[in-house]
């Protein structure tokens, strides 16, 4: 059985950059719900949907090449989260389904939102070196309710990157 990857260190530069694209994909999102949501980061009310880092941006490996630049492969992992302020079953199936089918599109999976299957046929393009190469998901889950029956359900994601960092001449 493979090891798990582990970082080697983080990407300071790579957070705001990650971040921005990430705020973008969410908000792109959000305009294909009827009504359109606004999706936002690490700031939600008693419902609502936002999105939060989980570790930052992290360099998993890097290579250098002949010349003296740096080929780093790298990992943005965040949660979004849908807040929910009832324990009625349907709710609860409600965000679970959304958040899943927020996955499908944030992993350019078939989505069918409002009826309609919408696809993400690109990612945004990135600055100072960075491209993302993949987007993956895993399922979603709901927390434990606190006393007035607000849950949080969290939908975990991984950005994959590549940062290419030029020589120093």
């Amino acid at each position: 059985m493979p090891e798990e990857m582990k970082p080697i260190r983080a990407d300071p530069g790579g957070y705001d950059v990650m971040t921005d694209a990430v705020l973008a994909l969410l908000a792109e999102y959000g305009k294909l719900l009827d009504p359109p949501r606004e999706i936002y980061f690490e700031d939600i009310n008693k419902t609502g949907i936002a999105f939060s880092a989980d570790d930052g941006a992290l360099v998993y490996t890097e290579t250098q090449d002949v010349l003296g630049g740096y080929t780093q492969n790298c990992q943005y992992p965040f949660y979004v989260v849908y807040r929910i302020a009832s324990t009625a079953e349907k709710q609860k199936l409600y965000a679970q389904r959304f958040l899943d089918t927020m996955g499908k599109w944030l992993c350019m999976e078939p989505a069918e939102i409002n009826g309609v299957t919408h696809y993400l046929t690109q990612y945004p393009a990135l600055n100072q070196g960075r491209k993302i190469t993949r987007i993956t998901r895993f399922n979603s889950y709901g927390l434990d309710p606190n006393e007035d029956g607000v849950q949080d359900w969290l939908l975990p994601v991984t950005v994959h990157y590549i940062n290419e960092i030029p020589p120093e001449w």
